[in-house]
């Protein structure tokens, strides 16, 4: 079975972590950026588990 993150849906988690953080937050983890992620219609979203391994891919930190 393919991987429901492409390269849009990377580029979209990306955006989504390098923006303000959500209120009541002191930094991103899975599952705000995976709701956050899920709120673009135009784009199926990813659960908290394949945000982390595109994380992981990457060599990112959520900060």
């Amino acid at each position: 079975m393919p991987s429901p993150v492409t390269g849009e849906v990377e580029a979209r988690l990306i955006a989504v972590a390098c923006s303000a953080l959500p209120q009541g937050h002191a930094r991103w983890s899975l599952r705000p950026l995976e709701k956050h992620v899920a709120l673009a219609e135009d784009i199926p979203g990813p659960d908290h588990s394949a945000i982390g391994r595109v994380w992981k891919k990457r060599n990112c930190v959520l900060t």
